[in-house]
Order: C-alpha cells, then sequence, then structure tokens
C-alpha cells in the first residue's frame, strides 16, 4: 500500500507542475470540460449566454480554463492559493491575448475574497479534493454566487476502484500524463451524498450528476459524461431556483 505521509506535500506539487505540457490530462481535457461548462450555462441561462457571464474559477491552477472560457466571451476570475500557478497562469493568458477578459487572485476557496453575488457562474473543477475544508469551501462557493446562478463542478469518488486506477496506478505509471506522486489524498475523495448533503444545506440545488468516464468523441479518447460514478463525477447545481431547460 501507498505510504502517503512520504509524498511531498501538494503546495509543492502545485509550485512546479506541468500545466502546459502537451501530455498533460488536465490540458487535453481542456476544450471538452469547457464545452460542458457552456453547455450547462446555456441550460439554466438560454443560447449562447457563456459570453454575458462573470464567472469564477476556484482552484484555477495555471488558467487552462480561464483562458479557454475567455477565448470564446467569457468574463473570468481566477482563484488559487498558489503564487507560481497564478504567474504562470497571467504569462497563459497573455500569450493568447486574452489579459482583458481574465483577472487572477491569490486565496483560498475557504475564504473567497469577494462580496455575496459577485458571480452569476461558478466553477471548480479537479478542486473539491484538494481543499482543506471542504463544507466551509461549498459555504463560500454558495455565498459568493448570485442568486439563480449556477456553480459547476466535478471531483473524485472515494472508491477503491478510483484508490487503483488514480493513485496505485495513475501515480506510479502515469506521471508524464500529470498523475504525479502525491497528487491524490484518497481521505479526500468525496462521496455523492456527502457532496450533495453540504450543498443541500447552503441551498445549492444539485441539477445534474453523472460520471465523468473515458469515451471515445470523434475518434479520440477523452473523459465525457456518462453512467459511471465509481471514479469521478461531475455535475451542477444552481442557487435558489429550479432548472430552466432551454432549447
Amino acid at each position: 500500500m501507498v505510504q502517503r505521509t512520504q509524498m511531498p506535500p501538494q503546495t509543492e506539487i502545485f509550485t512546479d507542475y506541468g500545466w502546459y505540457d502537451k501530455g498533460n490530462l488536465l490540458n487535453r481535457l481542456t476544450a471538452d470540460r469547457c464545452n460542458y461548462i457552456e453547455s450547462r450555462i446555456e441550460r439554466v441561462f438560454g443560447r449562447s449566454a457563456l459570453a454575458q457571464q462573470e464567472i469564477l474559477e476556484v482552484g484555477c491552477g495555471g488558467g487552462l480554463l480561464c483562458r479557454e472560457l475567455a477565448r470564446r466571451g467569457a468574463l473570468m476570475t481566477g482563484l488559487d492559493p498558489s503564487a507560481s500557478s497564478l504567474t504562470g497562469a497571467r504569462r497563459y493568458v497573455q500569450q493568447g491575448h486574452l489579459g482583458h477578459n481574465v483577472a487572477f487572485d491569490l486565496g483560498s476557496a475557504e475564504a473567497l475574497p469577494y462580496a455575496d453575488g459577485s458571480f452569476s457562474a461558478i466553477v471548480c473543477l479537479d478542486v473539491l479534493e484538494h481543499v482543506q475544508n471542504l463544507p466551509l469551501t461549498i459555504h463560500e462557493i454558495a455565498r459568493v454566487l448570485a442568486p439563480g446562478g449556477i456553480f459547476i463542478f466535478d471531483t473524485i469518488n472515494r472508491t477503491f476502484l478510483a484508490q487503483l486506477v488514480l493513485i496505485w496506478i495513475g501515480e506510479r505509471f502515469f506521471q508524464k500524463q500529470g498523475l504525479v506522486p502525491g497528487l491524490h489524498q484518497y481521505a479526500s475523495f468525496i462521496k455523492p451524498g456527502e457532496l450533495r448533503t453540504l450543498m443541500t444545506q447552503d441551498a445549492l440545488q444539485i441539477q445534474e450528476l453523472t460520471g465523468f468516464m473515458p469515451k471515445l468523441v470523434e475518434g479520440r479518447l477523452t473523459l465525457a459524461p456518462g453512467w459511471f460514478k465509481g471514479v469521478s463525477y461531475i455535475g451542477y447545481a444552481t442557487k435558489g431556483r429550479a432548472e430552466q431547460r432551454n432549447s
């Protein structure tokens, strides 16, 4: 069994993480994840609504999602506790000539430095399993989300299969894809029912919670919404409103 105490702290991992490596899984999934984000924002707010939104990404890392969503017209704010990641993110966004649409702030998910109801949409992908205090993180996200707003998330299920795939196998054999040793802590993985309970307590209504699983899309292997939640899952919630589906 892997001895987690011998792994480097996650602050050290993200200080020098290969966000922009071509083989990095998060880099390769950026467009597909943004497709999901855009489709769910349109489901709640209407067709072509992405360009009208002020979106906060909690745990923006190297700015992969911020840059792509800004390219699609969103006004982005990225927040991360790693100063070195934010330095890279600012450079990455400037290289895409999108600096006018993106701002970055240093801070933690447990103490978001924004007023109540500041954002119409909040994105938090591959982050909830890394925070220090999950209930406080969900509370803060609900606080800064505007009434009627949408919260889009994904995370990892606390199952034996997730531990096997992501830690025992992934962090041993797929380090070039970004699954570096110490990246994941099994105890921090989140059961879907646990996340649903926390969101309900803060008036966030989960509208979709589905598996995030390998699929072939246009001849290439990626991760996409699907039936199997045994490793990871994705979804969205709204604040204080019933879902309004738009065609």
